[in-house]
């Protein structure tokens, strides 16, 4: 399962994009935090990549 585009915001059920949008030139590495920021309420997530994230 790659890192994700959106996910559903815990808070409110709406949409969060993830910041900044483009992926880091050499992939995501294990360990890495993901921001993600809600469009409807604003709230902002903090993910760690983990193994699972960046498996082929």
């Amino acid at each position: 399962m790659a890192v994700a585009d959106t996910i559903v915001c815990v808070d409110c059920g709406g949409t969060c994009h993830r910041q900044p949008f483009e992926r880091p030139e050499f992939g995501w590495q294990v360990g890495d935090i993901v921001t993600f920021r809600c469009s409807d309420c604003a709230d902002m997530w903090y993910l760690e990549v983990a193994e699972d994230d960046v498996a082929p």
